[in-house]
């Protein structure tokens, strides 16, 4: 192996967590053709590596192997071990977020016409008017009334309005203190969120709680992406992102799941197992993120003489950066079904196949079918960007060319089980762009506003999608 590459390994004593084997291609940051970052320069010009010796209680995995010029092309178990831990977390991100849709229709909405859906125990479990009132529990109803367009209003805006407008300035934070903190003050906050969703017995107390709920969460993504992009280099970057996102389908299948058992359960049972097991991963995150000294120092130096970048700037950078702006008009548009479809899928096999078991199918269609599709496309955006740099964009493309059909066969299906099955053909081939996309956005910008690249980036993508809950409710109250 050393003569292939033509040059001698050695050991070194190196923290892996120095960034010095995590940012082998920030020289080349800022562009996706490779070339020099910013105003033509190289952002770590002028800077000198610094190393730091690994504390003795680390094994000797953790060590990472580096060539005589200081740099090294090879991921640290650090970096695995912190990819694992921002997947766990984002699952429940999605958990919590996707959940709501799924129970609408089993039990959290009541149904039409109906005066009363039962009442809300103390037990939460089941139970009608008269056993509630029997054992002296509230006499509140166990659905919560609303319609068509204020469901709309709670899959959509509710959430993301506010998840944009919290993104940024959390985005900021994460650029200019602790990621790590960030982060689990975020999981925290929405945790709690979520517990106390299932208390809720008015509309508009739900619609408060899903407001903050985007509060927390926009924590989530910003922290994580500028995390794996340091800790993981370009030619590794799409892959590891495309894991990072599988917590999409993994979250999302769950939810799925956990709606799927709201009949026996009850639909308040489901968020607060949710949101109880969102606070046991908080002591987790703590343990396992964390930023040594040397990595804020290598951040620091990274910055070019600039302790931080204001949001202004970050704009300013952003608007002037076309291939930014390309891949944010494309996956603004590429998400708007993708929203609706979230949001309005469980009503639509409720409405059109009198279904009532979706619940799992869908959810393994999901986590399969979605999970798959997310590592293909970050696999192959990766052996491709090998070879050729700009890669990404067109694996991005040709993938939702294929999709397309597919996600119109699921709605045009005669039946639900061949449904379920296209719903799988459709995540497969539609969802194979969110790694590659992630990680071109971390590719086209400088080291340090990538927490902020990121938040606009999905705060932009994510209110323009909003609209897709919204756009199908219209015809359907009419």
């Amino acid at each position: 192996m050393t003569r292939r590459l033509g040059r001698s390994w050695k050991r070194s004593r190196a923290c892996p967590q120095t960034l010095r084997s995590l940012s082998a291609d920030d020289s080349t940051e800022g562009s996706l053709d490779g070339k020099s970052g910013a105003h033509g320069t190289s952002i770590l010009a002028g800077h000198k590596r610094e190393t730091k010796k690994c504390p003795s209680f680390l094994p000797r995995g953790f060590y990472s192997w580096s060539s005589p010029d200081g740099k090294t092309e090879r991921v640290t178990p650090f970096a695995v071990v912190l990819l694992l831990v921002l997947l766990a977390v984002y699952v429940l991100n999605q958990a919590d977020r996707l959940v709501l849709p799924v129970v609408i229709p089993n039990g959290l909405r009541c149904d039409e016409g109906k005066e009363d859906c039962g009442s809300y125990n103390a037990s939460g479990v089941g139970g009608n008017g008269s056993s509630a009132h029997s054992n002296g529990t509230s006499s509140s109803r166990n659905c919560i009334q609303f319609d068509d367009d204020q469901q709309g209003l709670l899959t959509g805006p509710a959430f993301t309005v506010i998840y944009v407008l919290a993104g940024l300035p959390l985005a900021r934070l994460a650029d200019t203190r602790s990621r790590p903190l960030v982060l689990v003050l975020g999981l925290t906050f929405w945790s709690v969120m979520v517990l106390v969703t299932g208390f809720t017995t008015k509309f508009w107390e739900l619609l408060v709680l899903r407001i903050l709920l985007g509060v927390g969460e926009a924590s989530c993504n910003p922290v994580a992406y500028s995390l794996l992009a340091d800790f993981f280099p370009s030619q590794h970057r799409a892959f590891a992102l495309s894991v990072y996102h599988y917590g999409v389908y993994l979250g999302g299948g769950l939810g799925w799941m956990m709606g799927a058992v709201s009949h026996p359960l009850n639909w308040r049972w489901t968020f607060h197992i949710l949101g109880i097991a969102g606070l046991v991963m908080v002591p987790l995150a703590v343990l396992s993120m964390w930023e040594p000294a040397s990595v804020k120092a290598s951040r620091e130096a990274r910055r070019r003489g600039k302790t931080s970048y204001s949001i202004r700037e970050v704009l300013v950078y952003l608007l002037k950066n076309p291939p930014f702006l390309l891949l944010l008009v494309a996956a603004s548009v590429r998400n708007i079904p993708g929203y609706a479809l979230g949001a309005w899928l469980p009503t639509f096999f409720k409405r059109n196949y009198g279904a009532s078991d979706y619940g799992i199918p869908v959810g393994l269609a999901i986590i399969f079918g979605g999970g798959l599709g997310s590592f293909l496309g970050g696999f192959v955006s990766d052996r491709l960007s090998s070879r050729w740099r700009g890669s990404k964009p067109f694996v991005i493309a040709g993938s939702q060319l294929v999709a397309a059909p597919c996600i119109i066969a699921v709605l045009l299906a005669p039946t639900a089980r061949e449904s379920y099955g296209l719903l799988f053909l459709a995540y497969l081939t539609a969802e194979t762009w969110l790694g590659p996309a992630a990680a071109i956005v971390q590719d086209v910008c400088m080291p340090a506003m990538r927490a902020q690249a990121s938040a606009v980036y999905i705060g932009v993508i994510t209110i323009i999608a909003s609209s897709g809950p919204v756009i199908v409710s219209a015809p359907s109250s009419n």
